[in-house]
């Protein structure tokens, strides 16, 4: 597996690049290490661009997840979602690895995280939390498109469910139930009602699993009345997940993914990793062109000696 980890050497891209490392690890893969300096080519610029090498560098050296993992370093100039786009098609990443998105101002926000979604070539993990150990509870929530197949099928390859225990969620509302009690329907009916929609919606969830290949494993099933705001903060508050699995429609972007704003809100606040699973992006990305950079011999000679203990 190939991964790309963006970093602005903060805590947040930190504990990214820490991520990246557990799964390059797990699936022997390698890890390319990208920091996106902002600017206009000044000579301010070249100098930040020879401190962001040495600082690359020096990130890879004492990160203990990195050791023994080959690892590149990569520094360019550019807007951050793109330069971050161009990379992962040049190079054909498997994965990207971002640091969550944060309100204060810095080079991965929240609308640097958008737009890199929107056009995104494979999908991206949105690391929340520090872990030095793979992913032990999983959760998807789906509805019954192309988007829900495409992440389930997206997170199996990326070996992000082995060992794992995971549960898909679908959330449901049953139509008029508002409404019933209203026309004189007594509750023992609308309860009915209200476990015939709950038994559709299960045998919808079992058949959107047959058509990926993935009815046979071994996932809990949960099916549950409300929204999915709702259904997401109720599972998560009995079974916290460490990451939550989530695709997005070709037709609205990122603003609009799988559950509506719900996407959006997850990643505002904190909790549980976020893989974010984009439309296959064929055609809309940007023609990539060569990313400036240096080299590892290069970089490595203009960085200070490091030792590893």
């Amino acid at each position: 597996m190939r991964i790309l980890v963006a970093t602005d050497f903060s805590p947040r891209s930190q504990r990214a690049v820490r991520r990246a490392g557990i799964l390059a690890a797990r699936s022997g893969g390698t890890v390319m290490l990208m920091h996106v300096v902002d600017g206009p080519g000044s000579r301010e610029t070249s100098q930040d661009i020879r401190e962001a090498q040495r600082m690359t560098v020096e990130q890879i050296a004492v990160v203990p997840e990195l050791y023994r993992i080959r690892c590149d370093p990569l520094v360019v100039r550019g807007r951050p979602s793109d330069e971050i786009q161009d990379a992962a098609v040049v190079h054909d990443v498997d994965l990207i690895v971002v640091g969550s998105p944060h309100r204060t101002r810095t080079r991965y926000t929240g609308r640097t995280l958008r737009n890199l979604i929107r056009n995104a070539p494979c999908p991206i993990l949105v690391a929340r939390r520090s872990s030095a150990s793979l992913y032990a509870r999983v959760l998807i929530p789906v509805d019954f498109s192309d988007a829900s197949l495409r992440a389930l099928q997206s997170a199996g390859s990326l070996k992000l469910l082995d060992r794992a225990h995971v549960t898909v969620l679908h959330a449901f509302e049953a139509p008029g139930k508002s409404k019933l009690s209203g026309f004189g329907v007594g509750r023992d009916q609308i309860d009915s009602y209200v476990e015939g929609c709950r038994s559709r919606c299960a045998e919808d969830v079992e058949a959107l699993l047959a058509s990926g290949g993935l009815v046979d494993r071994d996932w809990s099933r949960r099916i549950e009345e409300g929204s999915p705001q709702e259904a997401i903060a109720r599972l998560a508050e009995r079974f916290p997940a460490d990451l939550l699995v989530l695709g997005t429609h070709a037709r609205t972007g990122f603003r609009k993914a799988l559950l509506g704003s719900v996407t959006e809100d997850i990643l505002s606040t904190g909790g549980a990793d976020v893989l974010v699973v984009p439309p296959h992006a064929s055609g809309r990305c940007r023609q990539p062109r060569p990313p400036m950079h240096a080299g590892w011999s290069e970089i490595a000679q203009a960085a200070p000696r490091l030792v590893l203990g």
